[in-house]
């Protein structure tokens, strides 16, 4: 049977889909592309070995360019210079006959220099690591030799004898007459990697004790670092005007940045960490570019640099401002929304205590999130340099979930985006609150 359908209906039909797209209907499809794009193999971890941190980048101009953001003069790009070490060529490991997997079985410490051969090995006992003088006769003693120290031991060790522990490790790694050529830590805990902007005296090597064999006494390790000063990377500023010039200004940031390559055989996706917080960006910057949601106030999206060496992309702009930092009436700032289970934590909800009120009643309302938790002042992301010059900011986080961080497991297809159009639904929303 024909159903005969008026064409006024038909043109409401169609202009109601037309309004939707770029909305919370097509928000997840998107964002799973971003994600998986900012995180395949080809981006090398966005960080400083096979220029990923610049793949990444131009990755996301082009989508600032697509969504329709202004640029600041000669494109998105807003440079600056760092230090780092990397690690571009071969890592790796055997202890004994068994070789070991760089990513899984073992981390380098990411200060750590070039190092090459086959060493003995000698264990640093616990009498040692708690007694300096019985530390600096074993040190004599290890002249030529990688110091095995087995972190496990001390799991039931007062809070001073692992501080203690800590010290010794920062104290292996820095002191220059120190004769053994690494060392080596066995550990229960998760593998858990970062950057840095120098190198140490010594390698340190941190290896999952379950993948060690039960006993060896030899290793032959190979690492290639490389210590680039004065590298070029960048921030990537997009702003998309208001309806009413002369508003204020809104900021949405996220850092692209993650922690690069291991050699050539491990690299860390970043999925969550933070490919996931600049998916929500760039969902968000395709929401507000459409005409019916466009605010009053001016839009400002900043893709930050070099987060994880120590939020220098962040602290360059504060430095180097595009747009004032006095017009800034609220940063958001997100790292880590790919998951939600639990929540979201609010980093200066404490502070920011009208706001933060907004918020909760708004996931009240709709029912968003299980809860919406506060915290005070935390300088553990890009809102802190913010912060810092007295821009009201938050920095909002996902809870729960799974609790890949910092390491190779932190991949796209694992990453479930479980609250993600929540995120970006209870995020609108909260921005018309600002606007009044």
């Amino acid at each position: 049977m024909r159903i005969s359908v008026p064409i006024s209906c038909l043109l409401s039909v169609l202009f109601s889909v037309i309004a939707l797209s770029g909305t919370a209907q097509s928000v997840l499809p998107y964002a799973r592309k971003v994600l998986d794009t900012l995180s395949a193999p080809g981006m090398h971890g966005r960080g400083y070995v096979a220029d990923g941190h610049l793949k990444a980048a131009r990755y996301i101009a082009g989508e600032y360019q697509r969504i329709g953001l202004k640029s600041f003069g000669n494109g998105y790009f807003q440079e600056f210079s760092i230090s780092v070490n990397t690690f571009p060529e071969e890592v790796s490991l055997r202890l004994g006959e068994k070789a070991l997997q760089a990513g899984q079985d073992f981390l380098v410490m990411p200060c750590s220099r070039s190092l090459s051969g086959r060493y003995p090995v000698m264990h640093l006992s616990a009498e040692a690591i708690q007694d300096p003088q019985q530390l600096l006769s074993s040190l004599q003693e290890a002249r030529g030799k990688v110091l095995l120290i087995d972190k496990t031991l001390f799991a039931t060790s007062s809070k001073e004898e692992k501080q203690r522990l800590e010290e010794v490790l920062a104290f292996l790694r820095s002191f220059k007459n120190n004769p053994s050529v690494a060392s080596l830590v066995l550990t229960d805990d998760k593998l858990s990697w970062h950057v840095s902007q120098q190198t140490c005296e010594r390698p340190q090597l941190v290896i999952a004790k379950a993948s060690a064999p039960a006993s060896f006494q030899t290793l032959e390790l190979k690492i290639e670092s490389k210590l680039i000063r004065n590298l070029n990377t960048q921030n990537v500023a997009g702003l998309l005007p208001g309806k009413k010039p002369g508003s204020g200004v809104l900021v949405f940031s996220a850092h692209y940045d993650h922690l690069g390559r291991l050699g050539k055989g491990a690299y860390f996706p970043g999925a969550n960490d933070n490919a996931s917080g600049i998916a929500m960006l760039l969902s968000l910057a395709r929401h507000y570019a459409l005409p019916a949601n466009r605010p009053d106030q001016d839009l400002l999206f900043l893709a930050f640099g070099a987060e994880e060496v120590g939020l220098l992309g962040s602290l360059h702009y504060v430095n180097n401002p595009l747009v004032p930092l006095q017009d800034i009436r609220f940063l958001i700032n997100l790292d880590i929304t790919g998951t939600g289970d639990e929540g979201i934590m609010v980093v200066n909800g404490k502070i920011f205590t009208e706001e933060f009120a907004q918020l909760q009643a708004l996931n009240g309302e709709k029912g968003f999130f299980k809860q919406v938790s506060s915290r005070g002042e935390a300088c553990n992301s890009d809102h802190c340099p913010f912060y810092e010059q007295g821009v009201p900011s938050f920095f909002i986080y996902t809870l729960g979930g799974i609790q890949a961080y910092h390491d190779i497991y932190d991949r796209s297809e694992t990453l479930p985006l479980t609250k993600f159009e929540e995120l970006h639904r209870l995020l609108t929303a909260f921005t018309k609150t600002l606007g009044r």
